[in-house]
């Protein structure tokens, strides 16, 4: 017989069970100190062990699914999550592209508004000079496993979009229906939906669009 302590095996059912609907609320109210035999014990390390060799991760809500990166859950944060990497839409263009990498091949650099495009125009970024600095004025994410900072992405539930950032939203007619937009103090953020889930999200930086705008 092998003895776990009861925050051991405490922990280790968390980790495994909420993943299968199980609230840690649930394990910890049922846990005590407790004897459990050799093969519960190697059953639980194994278990564990699996968990982390496939960089397993959980989400309550359904949302996709980040393994290395701690997303700020923060509703007024412009912040996405591109390969562990942090992009605002308030970065200057050369942050942004630092963290993006080299754009797709048609990217045009010339043109007034600049545009470009990342991993196959899943990515998309207009820009516009600001005091003769460049300046993005919004940013589209259309790529899987690329979240905001209630980490919402591509195939996120119109639901759990709401639960994430509220019912505060204005709605807006897109080709796939409607979508809807949350308005904060230095940007917007627009949500696309189809089929009730996150096709698009894009930020846009209200300093930039104003400089567009006076500059009409």
């Amino acid at each position: 017989m092998k003895r776990l302590s009861t925050f051991a095996i405490t922990a280790a059912f968390i980790f495994i069970l909420t993943g299968c609907g199980v609230t840690e609320a649930d394990v910890i109210a049922s846990s005590e100190d407790f004897t459990v035999d050799e093969s519960t014990v190697e059953a639980v390390q194994e278990a564990l062990q699996d968990n982390s060799e496939s960089g397993s991760s959980y989400s309550s809500m359904g949302t996709p699914l980040i393994t290395s990166t701690t997303t700020s859950m923060e509703k007024d944060d412009p912040t996405f999550y591109y390969n562990q990497k942090a992009v605002s839409v308030l970065d200057s263009a050369d942050q942004v592209l630092e963290k993006l990498g080299t754009p797709d091949p048609k990217s045009d650099q010339n043109l007034a508004d600049h545009y470009y495009y990342f991993d196959s125009n899943q990515i998309g970024m207009q820009t516009v000079d600001i005091e003769k600095k460049e300046t993005p004025v919004s940013i589209t994410v259309s790529e899987k496993g690329v979240v905001t900072s209630m980490n919402i992405g591509v195939g996120t539930p119109k639901e759990d979009v709401v639960n994430a950032y509220g019912d505060n939203y204005e709605t807006f007619k897109s080709e796939y229906g409607i979508g809807y937009k949350y308005d904060f103090d230095k940007f917007v953020l627009f949500f696309t939906f189809d089929n009730d889930e996150v096709i698009e999200y894009h930020y846009t930086c209200k300093e930039a669009e104003e400089a567009i705008t006076k500059s009409k």
